[in-house]
């Protein structure tokens, strides 16, 4: 346990505001300046590569309604599903450490596009699989592929992204999952139309998961690096030349593009970009970070909420809807209020703050499963249909409570809290802890599912509640805070080392409204 620092949770008006404030060369409004609007491209390609993450996660779940995939794959029990499910993660979990190392060593833009590549081999052979072996392989690769997506993706956002737009644009990473989920239910529900025997219903799906990608990959090749990593590998100039591209209408004197370039320049003096997991888990700051970051996505994952991403067939199955239309509708619509609350909560957290939206997510996901749990073992004794209609209601508010800071800030928290030094192996932890989570979901759920059916969702109840006490306890306010004022919060009333005090100008931390200053 740990204290966190008031005084400097208070202390928002450092670094941030003074770069904030210099003069600089762009519109107030990022649509009406012609580098932000460039900006805005190489942005949406990352939007655009967490889109073929949410598609690639959510397929198997929708292929679930296919008869013809079920047969493809032997009629797989609730055991066998959990491994055909969990193989994606698996792949995940593979890739998370070695996918930070190649982000740390060749940089943010070419562990974007090995991960595209990736994600393209695999779909190209999930959709020609005719068995159960070369379905698990095409599903672990594509695992590998969005392992590196989803660590140098946000890093990119937050080391490209201008001062001003940074925390809302790293915000919207997670919510662009719900995009691609939408497009695989969607796409779902148009082939459950076609005859329950022609295989290409499940197949159209996984071909069109590698569409994504391969969109992505011409855009990637021409995209800019970090300007951090550039720096970190002694390319000043062609930093600057980024920075002030995109940041200044290409002011190379620009007061704030010069100040990024300073600060970056500072950090780098002051840190080691090489550090191993050894050295970095032997300082006791980074271990606070760390433990944070553990806690924050074992929360997001073990919150009751996978059950419904990975399992909502199932769930529909056990309250009596088993037509696949009717399923992949719901399925559609669902993701759809998913992908509303995701955006609502990532903006409405650069107003109120982190911890209050942590704290309303979880207290609204222990309320609505009270409900949730006593509608579904009514309908276990009467098969009433209004009951069943109920349970489908309670799936909605169980994702819009989860959806208003569990999605939005699972990597624009990691990414505040984490100093560019550490910030690639951060990510990585933070895939790696997410993956073994997963997998342990993947295994366990289904059997759980079928073994006690509604009761299992009390066990998710009471585990929000520990979730709850945790986050009250040890999770610090970010918002408007520079990296020195987060680096106080995690040294408690103790100010660290210089190297401890990480305050580049990709590390800002400035939660504002998008297009304002």
């Amino acid at each position: 346990m740990f204290k966190i620092n008031k005084e400097a949770r208070k202390s928002t008006s450092g670094h941030i505001d003074e770069i904030l404030t210099l003069p600089n060369n762009t519109a107030p409004i990022w649509y009406k300046d012609p580098g932000l609007r460039k900006l805005q491209v190489w942005i949406f390609v990352v939007f655009f590569s967490q889109i073929c993450t949410g598609f690639d996660a959510s397929n198997t779940s929708n292929l679930q309604a296919f008869a013809s995939w079920k047969t493809m794959l032997g009629n797989p029990d609730s055991s066998q599903l959990g491994i055909i499910t969990s193989i994606y993660f698996m792949g995940c979990l593979a890739g998370s450490i070695p996918c930070g190392m190649f982000a740390d060593r060749f940089g943010r833009k070419l562990g974007l596009l090995l991960g595209q590549v990736l994600t393209v081999i695999g779909a190209a052979i999930q959709a020609s699989s005719y068995t159960y072996a070369q379905y698990l392989c095409a599903r672990f690769i594509m695992g590998v592929g969005i392992a590196s997506i989803t660590n140098s993706g946000p890093a990119m956002l937050f080391e490209l992204a201008h001062p001003r737009m940074k925390g809302t644009l790293v915000s919207l990473f997670n919510p662009f999952w719900y995009v691609g989920s939408i497009v695989c239910a969607a796409t779902a529900f148009g082939t459950t139309h076609m005859s329950v025997t022609n295989s290409m219903g499940w197949r159209i799906p996984s071909f069109i998961q590698g569409v994504f990608p391969l969109v992505c990959i011409p855009f990637t090749i021409f995209m800019p690096e970090s300007p951090s990593y550039l720096i970190v590998r002694g390319k000043k100039e062609q930093a600057l030349a980024t920075l002030a591209k995109y940041h200044s209408n290409g002011d190379l004197n620009d007061p704030l593009v010069l100040k990024e370039v300073d600060d970056i320049e500072v950090a780098i003096l002051n840190s080691k970009d090489t550090q191993s997991y050894k050295q970095i888990l032997s300082h006791k700051p980074h271990r606070k970070r760390f433990m944070v970051i553990t806690i924050m996505t074992l929360m997001a994952l073990w919150s009751g909420q996978s059950i419904i991403t990975f399992y909502f067939t199932s769930i529909l199955e056990l309250v009596g809807i088993n037509n696949p239309s009717k399923q992949t509708g719901i399925n559609t619509g669902l993701n759809v209020m998913n992908l509303v609350s995701s955006v609502l909560g990532a903006y409405v957290s650069a107003r109120v703050g982190r911890r209050p939206m942590w704290m309303l997510s979880i207290i609204g996901m222990i309320v609505v499963n009270i409900p949730f749990t006593a509608l579904t073992a009514e309908y276990a004794k009467t098969n009433s249909v209004n009951v069943a209609y109920g349970v489908i209601v309670m799936l909605f508010l169980y994702d819009f409570s989860y959806n208003i800071a569990c999605n939005p800030l699972l990597y624009s928290y990691t990414t505040e809290l984490l100093p560019f030094s550490i910030r690639a192996k951060g990510l990585a932890w933070k895939n790696l802890v997410g993956q073994v989570a997963l997998i342990i979901n993947m295994y366990v759920n289904p059997i759980a599912l079928a073994k006690i059916t509604w009761k299992y969702y009390i066990f998710y109840m009471c585990l929000n509640l520990v979730w709850l006490t945790l986050v009250y306890f040890l999770f610090p306010e970010t918002l408007g805070l520079t990296l020195e004022e987060l680096s106080r919060l995690f040294e408690e009333d103790r100010l660290g080392s210089i190297g401890d005090i990480e305050s580049d100008g990709v590390d800002q931390i400035h939660v504002t409204e998008l297009g304002k200053k």
